[in-house]
């Protein structure tokens, strides 16, 4: 598709539950619309009945096979900066573009801000920071 500037914006897919591509654009055509049929009962099913291959539940629960019901730490620095607020990369001073100005884009105005319920929940999970 198109935003009336870029035409690279139609190159998509959709992917079914499983990862397969069940159907992909690849030839640039602007406003092309490409559809396609995820059953949501197939999406339901491997939820429930998947095992290590079931990556949104090792979300939350990481090292499931070697601990019963996971681990349920903050172990990696990037993970601890991000509930902290504070992730950051080591260049990210040097980087030219932060917003969707250069897009044509208003700059945002609003600031993220974490409730205080969100914030007790994210230092319960941090183990040992």
């Amino acid at each position: 598709g198109s935003d009336g500037t870029f035409d690279s914006m139609g190159e998509g897919m959709v992917c079914n539950f499983d990862g397969t591509i069940l159907v992909a654009s690849n030839n640039g055509r602007p406003d092309e619309i490409i559809t396609s049929e995820v059953r949501p009962d197939f999406v339901r099913e491997a939820r429930l009945g998947w095992g290590v291959e079931n990556n949104i539940y090792q979300l939350g629960a990481r090292a499931m096979v070697a601990v019963r019901g996971g681990a349920r730490d903050c172990p990696y620095t990037f993970m601890q900066d991000m509930v902290r607020g504070e992730y950051k990369l080591p260049w990210d001073d040097d980087i030219a573009i932060k917003d969707g100005t250069s897009c044509g884009f208003d700059p945002p105005t609003r600031e993220y801000h974490v409730s205080k319920v969100e914030m007790k929940r994210n230092q319960g999970n941090m183990g040992s920071v």
